[in-house]
């Protein structure tokens, strides 16, 4: 981690037990970040603190770029939750009211980032998350630099995403409800490739097993131009826990392991630069990707909301219209021994 923000996670220890208020949050960890990015609080053409919109509502900063609003920010004090929907509509008017495509809602230590032009509820316009805390992704964090927001870096971003969700969509839906005219073309398709083709019910029937999952760590900046140099490096599982040294998530990490190891599950561990995805040894199905914290595992299950239970959709979030690193539909939080059970029941559904 860069060592400005290794300085700014080590202010945040320090003032959690104090339990700061939104204003001091605000002068002490959020403009400090936003200045690490690049953003200049002290030019009122870069940073206006809470500016009227046109319906009398004012967000805590409104950035700006060559006279345009780009993002606006709304602060919480340090310990609050920033889940509440009735808080998030309201936040999500302000760019509505404006036509300001981001809106950020941090306290400090979590930052959440909606793009205001998904489709949906406003709860699910969220692009993406980070958390000061834990084993950022630097390369998210860099789309909000004053200078990437200048060259639309983030906004090629959350139009990609978009744009991939949606194809995504499209596809899984022709896939539940095929036409006559897209099965003919599969039939085509199929007699070119291997010489012969099924019915059209069988064809049909396999549709049905299709699951389609879009990996977000590999979205480029703008799909016209896409590296096709990827970063080549041998990442480990300790490299996940901070090269080991988070013992409380590491040795929960090993622990559902060691448990799905023993409910018979067969899988190799491959770990990337943001997850260890779990690998089917009979069909070679990434079934299941964990994202290493500080204090426990973030996993993504490659499963859709309603093939869960209704008990069980209260324990997860769904992730399929949300940016994010792992290829799963659903998005399971596990911080304790306890929370190990349901989980495990979960990913075994997805292998």
């Amino acid at each position: 981690m860069n060592e400005t923000l290794k300085k700014l996670v080590e202010k945040i220890e320090k003032l959690k037990s104090k339990d700061i208020n939104e204003a001091a949050t605000k002068d002490y960890l959020i403009r400090p970040f936003f200045e690490y990015l690049g953003w200049d609080f002290s030019n009122p053409e870069e940073v206006i603190p809470e500016e009227s919109d046109s319906s009398g509502k004012r967000p805590d900063y409104s950035l700006y770029i060559n006279g345009q609003q780009k993002i606006f920010i709304e602060a919480k004090a340090l310990n609050s939750k920033l889940n509440d929907t009735k808080m998030i509509n309201e936040k999500m008017g302000y760019c509505t009211n404006s036509q300001v495509p981001f809106l950020i809602i941090t306290n400090g230590l979590l930052y959440n980032v909606y793009y205001s032009r998904l489709e949906g509820a406003n709860k699910d316009k969220l692009l993406f998350d980070f958390h000061l805390e834990e084993n950022v992704d630097e390369d998210i964090i860099n789309k909000l630099k004053k200078n990437a927001v200048s060259k639309d870096e983030l906004l090629n971003f959350a139009q990609n995403t978009f744009i991939l969700t949606n194809v995504k969509k499209t596809l899984e839906s022709l896939f539940q409800e095929p036409t006559k005219k897209y099965i003919s073309i599969i039939t085509e398709k199929m007699k070119e490739i291997v010489g012969y083709s099924f019915s059209e019910n069988d064809i049909k029937e396999a549709l049905q097993y299709f699951n389609i999952q879009i990996n977000m760590d590999s979205v480029p900046e703008s799909i016209d131009t896409i590296d096709s140099k990827s970063e080549q490096k041998s990442w480990t599982i300790e490299y996940q826990f901070n090269e080991g040294k988070w013992d409380t998530s590491f040795a929960l990490y090993k622990k559902l392991i060691n448990l799905l190891e023993k409910e018979g599950l067969m899988f190799e561990q491959n770990p990337t630069k943001f997850y260890i995805g779990l690998i089917s040894k009979s069909d070679n199905k990434n079934f299941c990707q964990i994202h290493g914290q500080k204090r426990g595992l973030k996993i993504w299950i490659g499963l859709k909301i309603n093939d869960l239970t209704e008990q069980e959709k209260l324990l997860v979030k769904d992730v399929s219209k949300i940016g994010h690193w792992g290829m799963g539909q659903i998005e399971a939080n596990v911080n304790s021994i306890d929370d190990l059970n349901w989980c495990i029941n979960i990913i075994k559904k997805s292998y």
